[in-house]
């Protein structure tokens, strides 16, 4: 009987496109990546109080490579088992990776020591990137931008780079590294931070692109983190780039290889402009 059965907590690894999704965090008449997850919890295991805490709330329209998330069950399946159950219980648009059982100290935000965002910005126009990636017409300079990048490394207040929260009793993050790379049509920007604030990770990639387009000198980002300002904020990038690339965990290593989600090939010729648009 299910009432004998003690309650054990797992970790899941999760991959979705949140293309179709109100964000990560569960909410009344919307339709969610956590609401569809704990739907699918249920159904595998038959545990009607199921649910399960996520190492990050995506906005809408984000998507993940990597989000992790703890749940205690009443189940006997092994982790495959369940692993493969609830994939047969969820939309095509989210996918478990993984599920490990862990230690009930375990807690998928709060043993997080650090988070990875990746970016992607196109470069020309694409018939298949509107969710996945952020077209930005006018040249960027890559070297202007990682320059630039490096000026947010390590511990700031990023108050001018966050959405006020009141819940938030600190703006004070450790950023590890933003590095950039490309690949044909993709810049990629990858954000490794100890945490990130509400749109932090969006509004940093928006001002290193004004930075790129020489919009925006590189000297106003120490501003920014000198004294709160509210013009960061209408620079932030659309979410449909951004990617929770990782959640890592005590002893884990960092990821090198920076990768896009997608592929963008450049051509010899570029349709993107009119010669009466590269003229100016």
């Amino acid at each position: 009987m299910q009432s004998s059965v003690r309650r054990k907590r797992y970790k899941l690894t999760i991959e979705y496109d949140g293309s179709r999704y109100r964000g990560w965090q569960l909410q009344p008449n919307a339709r969610t990546i956590q609401g569809e997850l704990i739907g699918a919890l249920r159904s595998a295991t038959g545990d009607p109080s199921a649910t399960c805490t996520g190492a990050g709330r995506t906005d809408a329209g984000v998507h993940a490579l990597g989000q992790v998330a703890h749940t205690d069950l009443l189940t006997t399946l092994e982790p495959h088992t369940l692993c493969a159950t609830l994939n047969e219980h969820l939309p095509a648009d989210i996918h478990v990776l993984e599920v490990s059982p862990v230690s009930h100290t375990f807690h998928a935000r709060r043993s997080a020591v650090a988070r990875s965002y990746l970016y992607q910005i196109a470069l020309r126009r694409g018939a298949f990137i509107k969710d996945y990636a952020w077209w930005v017409a006018q040249p960027l300079d890559q070297e202007r931008m990682q320059s630039a990048a490096e000026l947010l490394e390590g511990m700031h207040d990023f108050r001018s780079f966050a959405k006020p929260n009141p819940a938030v009793r600190s703006t004070r993050v450790f950023v590890e590294e933003i590095r950039l790379a490309r690949f044909e049509q993709l810049l990629l920007v990858r954000i490794t931070a100890s945490h990130f604030l509400w749109h932090m990770a969006r509004v940093i990639v928006g001002v290193l692109a004004h930075i790129g387009q020489g919009n925006l000198p590189e000297e106003k980002l120490i501003e920014y983190l000198r004294s709160a300002s509210r013009e960061p904020l209408a620079m932030a990038a659309p979410a449909a780039g951004l990617y929770l690339e990782r959640v890592y965990y005590r002893g884990q290593p960092r990821v090198g290889e920076l990768l896009p989600t997608l592929h963008l090939r450049s051509f010899p010729k570029d349709c993107t402009r009119t010669e009466h648009n590269k003229e100016e």
